[in-house]
């Protein structure tokens, strides 16, 4: 098999144009992290794309597009994850406009011990996994089927009123302060996510609950959801001891007041594993609809 190299380029929204022109889905989950800057765009072709890969450089995560899976199975034919998947491009790569990186960032110029392709599409989770194994002793596709939801914006006047009749003088966002309490509650920690965390935690995109303590005194935080870097939002937690209040609902509408105003002319959206009912039922009722199913792919040398 001849393999084909991705070339890194400066993304702009006249690519995103020629995208939707050559039959690309998902375009909301390109638009988003572009906007936020978080990433780096990888293609085969900047005038006839057939596949993109952005690189998450806080979460050090990729993501996957594509409209031709042979092309796709020749260019992760050509990826030597030996070396680190970024250590080709570490002479091209602007480091000066990267606004948020985390530790982990790093990592990806050498054979890093874990590396997690986020949101794959089912058609080609194989196509992935086959040219994996060959670098990693492990890797990790078992985290279930996730729904990709996205809001649509038909008249936004409206879903604003309807999302702050659901609000009250409880809700606000996470602070910093927060971040060690919130990782230590998220499903998904790991030894470095604290850093992800600390940076969700200080983004205006975010959303708490919050209630008085009658014994201390203080305000404690009882539900939270926090924006991904790839500005999709997600991590929605309840305690238990305070599920079936209403709470979950109040920080679902924040953050999505919050980010209808950061990003106004991007599609709020988000992954629901397919079995998360009280999830998935809460979103739908705040007018999320799906898109299609994806999957997260871990894989580790520890």
């Amino acid at each position: 098999m001849n393999s084909i190299k991705l070339q890194l380029f400066k993304q702009d929204e006249s690519f995103n144009k020629l995208l939707i022109s050559r039959g690309f889905k998902q375009i909301f989950r390109v638009e988003n992290p572009l906007e936020l800057g978080n990433v780096l765009s990888f293609t085969d072709s900047t005038t006839k794309p057939n596949v993109l890969f952005l690189f998450d450089t806080i979460s050090c995560d990729i993501s996957i597009f594509t409209i031709n899976l042979e092309i796709l199975d020749k260019i992760l034919e050509g990826i030597d994850f030996s070396i680190g998947f970024l250590t080709p491009y570490k002479d091209e790569i602007d480091y000066q406009n990267i606004k948020y990186k985390t530790p982990s960032f790093d990592s990806c110029f050498k054979h890093s011990e874990t590396l997690t392709f986020k949101a794959i599409p089912l058609n080609i989770e194989e196509i992935i996994l086959k040219h994996l194994k060959k670098y990693y002793n492990t890797l990790r596709n078992n985290f279930g089927i996730f729904d990709s939801f996205y809001l649509p914006i038909d008249n936004k006047e409206e879903i604003i009123k309807k999302l702050n009749e659901n609000i009250d003088g409880n809700v606000s966002s996470l602070t910093v302060e927060d971040s060690e309490y919130v990782n230590n509650n998220w499903p998904y920690r790991s030894d470095e996510s604290i850093h992800f965390i600390k940076w969700a935690c200080s983004q205006e995109v975010s959303a708490s609950y919050r209630i008085k303590n009658e014994e201390t005194g203080e305000n404690e935080l009882v539900s939270w959801i926090l924006m991904y870097p790839d500005a999709s939002i997600g991590s929605l937690f309840s305690d238990p001891k305070y599920r079936g209040k209403g709470f979950a609902r109040k920080v679902s509408s924040l953050i999505i007041l919050k980010k209808l105003q950061s990003q106004p002319k991007q599609l709020p959206y988000l992954f629901i594993k397919t079995d998360n009912q009280p999830s998935q039922s809460l979103m739908r009722s705040l007018g999320f609809k799906t898109d299609t199913q994806v999957k997260w792919i871990v894989c580790s040398n520890k």
